[in-house]
């Protein structure tokens, strides 16, 4: 166990605490149940982060990171027109189980600080696909109302608990942008 310690870092405890979230929900995240999941003791934990709220917040830092400001890194460093970068960006999130996505949903029913979360990243991801539109030639309220259609098709993929596999879904996206950039 020792080895197993030396070697556990922040991310290991990001990286559990992310999958019992989505396996159990927020009440689950507790110190002693991830410890033992990683088979260290609580100390290890505590070198990492003072508390299990600080926890918290790092996971939902570590959501926001992950899918939102390295997707549109990746997406934005593509050597492409606006149009081939949306289709990307819409390609990524047809490819999502949005496992991860709807735990920090209704984690946010609940918290407060998941609830500021979650709207600080829906105001960045609508406004990135805003951007795209714009850059695409649409006029700023025709870029905006199909940010918005965009973007309620990626949520509600999770809220229908669609059984669509990724294959059916990536058919799906690329109609929705075909509708989406005709003009």
């Amino acid at each position: 166990m020792e080895k197993i310690a030396a070697k556990l870092g922040r991310q290991d405890w990001l990286k559990i605490g992310l999958q019992i979230l989505v396996e159990k929900g927020v009440e689950a995240v507790r110190v002693e149940p991830l410890a033992k999941l990683l088979c260290v003791t609580r100390g290890s934990f505590y070198w990492h982060f003072k508390n299990r709220d600080d926890l918290l917040e790092a996971m939902l830092q570590e959501w926001e990171t992950l899918n939102t400001d390295r997707i549109i890194e990746n997406v934005e460093a593509l050597d492409s027109n606006p149009r081939d970068k949306l289709l990307s960006l819409l390609e990524i999130a047809a490819q999502d189980d949005d496992r991860l996505e709807k735990a920090i949903r209704i984690w946010a029913v609940n918290d407060l600080k998941a609830e500021t979360t979650i709207a600080r990243v829906d105001k960045r991801r609508l406004d990135y696909l805003q951007n795209l539109f714009l850059q695409i030639g649409f006029s700023n309220t025709d870029a905006k109302v199909r940010a918005q259609v965009a973007y309620s098709v990626r949520l509600g993929w999770f809220m229908m608990a669609s059984s669509i596999e990724s294959l059916g879904r990536l058919a799906e996206i690329r109609l929705v942008y075909k509708i989406l950039t005709q003009h």
